[in-house]
């Protein structure tokens, strides 16, 4: 079983775009359940520093999160791309901790979606930051372009 577990909070397929709808609205959410898994441990140039859950995982899955709630609200022809990321780690998160990761749209206009991200786990919030991502045309950093 995969260690992501997607919530869709439109209900529908994550993978389908409703061309042309408007972009997130000002609150909206998206968010994924995650399983701290040995290879989401912490580990630097090959050695394991410490048996926790690591900052670069938890960026990954605030993109991800972000891209859940973003991707619904793409238009023909369009894409988006990550453009900064913030993010505090507060506590640890130990392998086999249940975590639920969620983006909420926080300032939304025709050129990027600012999100408030955040990561809970049993013990309390484990992470907390902002993800921009920014529209740009779909396809424009494929291979050779």
């Amino acid at each position: 079983m995969s260690p992501h577990h997607f919530r869709q909070p439109w209900g529908g397929d994550y993978n389908r775009r409703a061309v042309g709808r408007d972009r997130p609205t000002l609150g909206e959410e998206a968010s994924l359940e995650v399983s701290v898994t040995e290879e989401m441990l912490v580990n630097l140039e090959g050695r394991r520093i410490h048996p926790l859950y690591a900052t670069a995982w938890m960026v990954r899955h605030v993109e991800e999160a972000g891209r859940r709630l973003i991707e619904p609200h793409l238009r023909a022809g369009e894409d988006a791309t990550g453009y900064s990321v913030a993010i505090v780690h507060e506590r640890p998160a130990r392998e086999g901790d249940r975590l639920t990761v969620s983006a909420r749209a926080t300032r939304v206009d025709e050129q990027e979606c600012e999100t408030a991200v955040e990561v809970i786990g049993p013990r309390g919030r484990v992470g907390v930051g902002t993800l921009v991502q920014r529209y740009i045309a779909e396809g424009l950093f494929r291979e050779g372009r």
